[in-house]
């Protein structure tokens, strides 16, 4: 009788992974409650199919008795019951949504407020993303506002853009008290957990004493956490001197977009849960009621 080393070892290895996976998600599966505990259920019973499909690799490897198939089959079926059960459970909140009348970004609220610098350009994905899961989206930039939308395919719920031509939603760069009034006031008309996209500030270095500028963008950033929100400034390198860069990093944090972009979203996830858990604890005290 030969045995197939190298699948008995992969077979051992992936029933492993199988077997402590299963342990932990059924202990979450306990202490969990609704929705979290379906979740944990779904991927308890992927686990499970999981390592039966492992144990029939080791079977195959070391007897006669043909079982890959079996091992496949399993395989499959774990993948395809979790993949299901979570475009199931997505279809189930996008309907929800739907039969509520509302958008995604009328009632949603950033979890994080602050100031942080970003060195590249925000991309069309991320802005899209602030426009959905926030209160809304101010964008403060030298580009013309058609120019910009052209770029992003959004269209912010307030743009302005910063020059010495007057008009409507048009800032002059001297005039930083104006601008600081116009981000408080959009940020009080939306009731906070708004977005402050700011692109240009080696424009505005042109017409203010570095000194000014600082004070303008600490300023924001006390508007933005008082009014939880979110201020982000594109700083790209070598526009300010080391000095003046390491003043303004003192105040922002340097984060990329990408990272910005995944701590929201978690937290974004965690208070869907934790809201949904107050909703399934406040129906079942009702029904003991």
């Amino acid at each position: 009788m030969t045995i197939n080393l190298y699948g008995l070892i992969a077979g051992i290895i992936v029933m492993h992974i199988g077997i402590v996976g299963v342990f932990k998600t059924y202990k979450h599966y306990r202490s969990f409650k609704e929705p979290k505990k379906i979740l944990a259920k779904i991927l308890l019973i992927s686990f499970i199919l999981f390592t039966l499909g492992s144990i029939g690799v080791i079977i195959d490897a070391i007897s006669q008795k043909h079982l890959w198939e079996i091992g496949a089959v399993l395989f499959t079926a774990a993948y395809l019951y979790l993949a299901t059960s979570v475009l199931r459970y997505l279809h189930t909140t996008t309907e929800k949504i739907r039969k509520k009348g509302k958008t995604i970004r009328k009632h949603g609220k950033l979890p994080i407020s602050g100031a942080y610098v970003i060195r590249k350009p925000l991309s069309p994905e991320r802005a899209e993303f602030f426009l959905r899961y926030s209160g809304g989206l101010l964008v403060i930039s030298r580009t013309q506002k058609a120019v910009w939308v052209k770029k992003y395919r959004i269209e912010p719920d307030k743009f302005l853009w910063i020059s010495r031509i007057e008009g409507e939603d048009r800032v002059d760069p001297l005039k930083l008290h104006v601008i600081q009034d116009e981000v408080l006031k959009f940020i009080r008309q939306h009731n906070g957990g708004c977005v402050i996209y700011f692109e240009g500030i080696e424009y505005l270095m042109l017409y203010n004493e570095f000194t000014s500028v600082a004070k303008f963008f600490f300023s924001l950033k006390d508007y933005a956490i008082s009014g939880n929100s979110l201020l982000i400034l594109y700083l790209p390198p070598k526009i300010l001197e080391t000095s003046q860069e390491a003043t303004i990093l003192k105040e922002f944090k340097l984060k990329e977009e990408n990272e910005l972009v995944r701590e929201i979203s978690q937290k974004l996830l965690a208070n869907m849960l934790e809201g949904e858990d107050g909703n399934a604890s406040g129906k079942s005290k009702e029904k003991r009621r």
